[in-house]
């Protein structure tokens, strides 16, 4: 069941449909937390970073912080993201320490 919705959240990444987008990666997010592979969802969780919408900025710093680890080149992408938005830097560094 849970291999049949990662197909299905697979293929609505593929589509690229960016309603659905927020939706897919919270589910994704929650396949992750149950143990599943997610890692395909990373430069999802880049593209809500770049979204002019709070709550799509959001999950994707969540799901960056959940799926990335410091051995991802992926993480290059982030943090030129994060250049150029300083403040949600210093609110995703705010949430770390928060929450560790």
């Amino acid at each position: 069941m849970i291999a049949k919705e990662s197909a299905v959240i697979r293929t609505a990444f593929r589509e690229g449909n960016p309603d659905y987008r927020h939706r897919n990666v919270a589910k994704l997010l929650y396949v992750h937390m149950l143990g599943y592979p997610a890692q395909f969802g990373q430069m999802e969780c880049v593209k809500l970073i770049a979204s002019p919408k709070f709550p799509d900025k959001r999950l994707g710093y969540l799901g960056i912080m959940l799926l990335l680890d410091e051995n991802q080149e992926v993480l290059t992408l982030v943090t030129n993201s994060l250049k150029k938005f300083s403040f949600f830097f210093f609110f995703l560094v705010f949430l770390y320490f928060f929450f560790l």
